[in-house]
């Protein structure tokens, strides 16, 4: 069966507009998912409170023209805003102006099965190979490599298992060591994908997963280190199909007037199946040449909606 994910990462999707639901924000943001109307949904930038997958379920997507319902949830935990009672630089495990601000969830047609992994809490200084190297006790040993969170959620799809691996890596030039962190987080990414065992952690032992997320890093463009962005997408367990259009356009989000398309880009998100679910790769949502849902897009968020169709 054919199968579609999504990925949206919608700009500061709070709960003091996830509880508002005529916020236009999430109005715009919603009508797309409902236009595309993916089976499993990765919303980066969900505030971390237990109520807003729910909410955005009932007040946004589950309401209006073409309603769509998600009957399964899932809320990762988050280290954005999170104090981490160290001294500076390292005095927050995680960017946030206030616990939670960052978080990612998962929203699913699907049932979703237990033995779900949480990686929020996994040292950087016990990931092997990392871009740091030997500086890496510059690091507090408990400081955590992921300053959002990563999960792996397995959901039954008709049967099968299926591992949605959900995360929202560091930007890289916010804060101290931020470049390097970002890079080690898709070290880490492409280690586990591989199968290899990691700390503390079993492997990932299935050849049927999706990566999706905002991954903070263009190959090709930006300021984050190329290698472990470019290993990734390179690597022989997943089908990466190059976007031609950016999913990152500086200024959306915003009630303001329309921006041009021309304004600052990167390729930042991705949905990355793995070969054994027969997918052609991941699209994006760029749609310049219908105003109405240009208009959409931008007032939603600074990112554009992914999908990828996979055969289950």
């Amino acid at each position: 069966m054919k199968v579609r994910f999504g990925h949206f990462n919608i700009r500061d999707l709070s709960m003091e507009k996830l509880a508002d639901p005529d916020n236009i924000q999430a109005r715009m943001a919603a009508s797309i998912v409902k236009r595309f109307r993916p089976d499993v949904l990765s919303v980066n930038e969900i505030e971390a409170s237990p109520e807003a997958p729910g909410f955005f379920v009932e007040k946004f997507l589950n309401r209006g023209d073409d309603p769509i319902d998600y009957p399964h949830h899932y809320l990762c935990r988050t280290n954005s805003g999170i104090p981490s009672g160290g001294p500076a630089p390292f005095d927050y495990r995680g960017f946030g102006l206030f616990p939670g601000q960052y978080g990612l969830a998962l929203l699913s047609r699907f049932r979703i099965l237990p033995g779900t992994r949480e990686f929020f809490d996994f040292p950087w200084r016990a990931l092997p190979q990392t871009v740091l190297g030997c500086d890496n006790t510059e690091v507090p040993p408990d400081y955590p490599l992921f300053s959002t969170g990563c999960a792996d959620i397995p959901v039954d799809i008709e049967g099968k298992g299926v591992h949605v691996i959900l995360t929202h890596l560091s930007i890289p030039i916010r804060g101290y060591l931020s470049r390097e962190r970002n890079a080690d987080q898709s070290v880490f990414l492409r280690q586990y994908i591989d199968g290899k065992p990691l700390p503390g952690l079993g492997p990932l032992e299935s050849d049927r997963f999706v990566l999706m997320g905002d991954l903070n890093s263009d190959p090709e463009a930006g300021d984050g280190i190329k290698e472990p962005i470019k290993e990734l997408l390179e690597d022989g367990r997943i089908t990466f199909r190059r976007a031609e259009e950016a999913t990152f356009l500086e200024g959306g989000g915003l009630p303001g007037p329309l921006l041009a398309p021309e304004g600052f880009q990167l390729r930042l998100d991705y949905v990355l199946p793995s070969r054994a679910l027969n997918s052609e790769g991941m699209r994006v949502f760029r749609p310049e040449g219908e105003r109405d849902w240009w208009k959409r897009a931008r007032i939603a968020s600074d990112h554009f909606f992914l999908w990828c169709d996979c055969d289950i």
